[in-house]
C-alpha cells in the first residue's frame, strides 16, 4: 500500500479527540487529512462528558494489574505534557472511610505497593474533611483534569485542522485509508457491554477540597472531584445496563446521602446537575486496541476513558506511522497485528 493519505476517526468522545490530537502531533499537521464523524458533533454530552476526569491508576488497582497502573502512570505525565487548558492538577487522590467501614480502606491497603502506602491523617491533607475520619491512603502521584474543560480545549485544538462531519457512519461506507473506530457501544464490535454511571454536580461555599477524594464503603463507594468556584463532581454507582439515561430516585438518594455523610455542609449545598452515562466496558473491565485490515478499533475505557485516552492515541499513531509502541502489546491483548505495510502518515 502507499502513503496515507486519509484518516477517518469515527467517534467524538474523549478517545477521538485524543486521537485526532495526537495525529495532528504525529503528522506535523500536514499532508494527512484526517475526517471525524459523529452525529452530535464536537462538545456532545456524550459519556465522556459526564466523566469525573480522575487520573487515578493505584485507585484501580483492585480491578487491573501493575502493568496496566503503570502504563497510567504514563497516560498522566502526556497529560502534563499537552499544555491544552484541561485544568490539569497532580495532586494526588485521597481515600477514606468512615470509622465503622475501616476495614474497606485497609483491605485496599493490602493491594498497593508498600513503596506508595503514604498514610495520612486526612486532615494533614484536606484540613476541611471532619476529625470522624481518623485514617487515610494519600496516592501523590495520581492527577486530575475537568473533562468538559479538557474536551472543550481538545474540540478548539481540531476544528481548523479536521474535518468534522456531524453524521453516522460504518466503516465500510467511508472512503480513507485508515478508520480509527472510537464509538464505544456504537462500534462494529462484539463483546461489549453497557455500564451506567451516574453523577451529581453541586455547588457548596462552605466545603473546600484540594484533591479527588475516594470514600471507601463496601456498598456505596463514593468519589468527590473538586472544581474552581466551590462546585464538586460527585460519582458513586455503577450499573450494568445499557439502558436509560437519566438518573433513577434511588440512586440520587444514595449519591446524595453519601455526600451529605462526607461533611453535613452538604445538606445546603446547591445541586447544579443530576446526570448519567452509559460506558462502553468489555468482560475485564480493560480498554483494547484491535487491528482488522485498515480498521482500528480503541473501545472498552469503560470508567478509564481520561486515564488511557491519551496512551492509546498515541499507541495507534506510531501504529500508522510503523513506529514501535512500548505498550502496544499490552493495549492490544498481545494480539497479533501487523505494522502497516509500507505505509507512512505523510
Amino acid at each position: 500500500m502507499g502513503t496515507i493519505k486519509n484518516i477517518a476517526i469515527l467517534g467524538a468522545g474523549i478517545m477521538g479527540l485524543y486521537s485526532a490530537y495526537e495525529l495532528l502531533h504525529a503528522t506535523n499537521h500536514a499532508k494527512v487529512n484526517i475526517t471525524l464523524y459523529d452525529p452530535l458533533g464536537l462538545k456532545a454530552h456524550n459519556a465522556s462528558w459526564m466523566a469525573g476526569g480522575m487520573l487515578a491508576p493505584y485507585s484501580e488497582i483492585e480491578h487491573m494489574d501493575m502493568r496496566w497502573v503503570e502504563a497510567g502512570l504514563s497516560s498522566i505525565e502526556q497529560w502534563r505534557e499537552n499544555r491544552l487548558d484541561c485544568g490539569f492538577a497532580q495532586s494526588g487522590s485521597l481515600l477514606i472511610a468512615h470509622p465503622e467501614d475501616r476495614h474497606a480502606l485497609e483491605r485496599f491497603a493490602t493491594h498497593l505497593p508498600q513503596d506508595i502506602q503514604a498514610r495520612k491523617a486526612p486532615q494533614e491533607v484536606e484540613p476541611a474533611l471532619p476529625a470522624k475520619f481518623k485514617s487515610g491512603l494519600f496516592l501523590q502521584e495520581e492527577a486530575h483534569i475537568e473533562p468538559r474543560r479538557a474536551i472543550a480545549a481538545l474540540s478548539n485544538f481540531i476544528a481548523n485542522e479536521v474535518s468534522v462531519l456531524e453524521r453516522a457512519a460504518e466503516p465500510e461506507q467511508i472512503d480513507a485509508d485508515i478508520i480509527i473506530d472510537c464509538r464505544g457501544l456504537g462500534a462494529s464490535t462484539t463483546n461489549l457491554r453497557g455500564v451506567k454511571g451516574e453523577i451529581a454536580i453541586v455547588r457548596n461555599p462552605d466545603f473546600t477540597l484540594s484533591r479527588p477524594v475516594r470514600l471507601m464503603h463496601p456498598r456505596y463507594p463514593l468519589y468527590i472531584v473538586p472544581r474552581p468556584n466551590n462546585v464538586f463532581m460527585i460519582g458513586a454507582t455503577i450499573i450494568e445496563s445499557d439502558e436509560g439515561k437519566h438518573v433513577s430516585l434511588r440512586s440520587s438518594m444514595e449519591l446524595l446521602s453519601a455526600l451529605y455523610s462526607l461533611h453535613p455542609s452538604f445538606g445546603e449545598a446547591e445541586i447544579i446537575e443530576l446526570s448519567a452515562g452509559i460506558r462502553p466496558a468489555y468482560p475485564d473491565n480493560l480498554p483494547r486496541i484491535e487491528v482488522e485490515d485498515r480498521i482500528i478499533r480503541a473501545n472498552g475505557l469503560f470508567r478509564h476513558g481520561f486515564l488511557f485516552s491519551p496512551l492509546m492515541a498515541r499507541a495507534i499513531a506510531d501504529h500508522i506511522q510503523g513506529k514501535d509502541n512500548e505498550h502496544w502489546t499490552l493495549l492490544t491483548h498481545g494480539q497479533k497485528t501487523n505494522k502497516p505495510d509500507n505505509q507512512r502518515a505523510a
